[in-house]
């Protein structure tokens, strides 16, 4: 593959993942065009414009600056990501151990509980009930203990 060759390169900068943002002329042409020279670049001519680059051949690159935007969006990113990783940590199921049994807990498990537990809070309501465990074993529990459940 041919190497185009280079007549000159400006205002060359560090990126954050150390690649050089830079202007380029190319012979034949009449205007620099962008350019991100890389130091992995597979092509002969990104190799080439590499190697001029870190020789210094045209000047110094201007080395990367963390800026105070810089680190508001990496904060912001890394709140999302930790957001995200809670939503779905707390949308899982769980067991957990109450009064010698394993039971089943998450959003799904509650939200099937809860209007029980309010049911169970009127005058109408029965004084016992049967509730399945983790294991799917029906346990009679008397309202108290359908409350103390939920709290659980």
């Amino acid at each position: 593959m041919k190497i185009r060759a280079v007549k000159g390169i400006r205002n060359a900068h560090y990126l954050e993942n150390g690649a050089v943002d830079c202007e380029v002329l190319f012979e034949g042409e009449r205007e620099f065009v962008p350019y991100t020279a890389m130091q992995d670049d597979s092509a002969p001519t990104g190799q080439r414009i590499w190697e001029e680059l870190q020789s210094g051949k045209w000047g110094k690159i201007v080395p990367f600056t963390v800026t105070p935007e810089l680190i508001a969006a990496a904060k912001d990113a890394k709140r999302q990501e930790i957001e995200a990783w809670r939503t779905e940590q707390e949308a899982q199921p769980f067991t957990f151990e109450w009064n010698g049994r394993t039971w089943n807990a998450g959003p799904d498990s509650l939200a099937r509980l809860y209007p029980v537990v309010m049911a169970a809070k009127s005058d109408t309501a029965r004084t016992a009930l049967a509730w399945g465990d983790a294991d799917n074993q029906q346990v009679k529990l008397s309202m108290q203990e359908l409350e103390e459940l939920a709290a659980a």
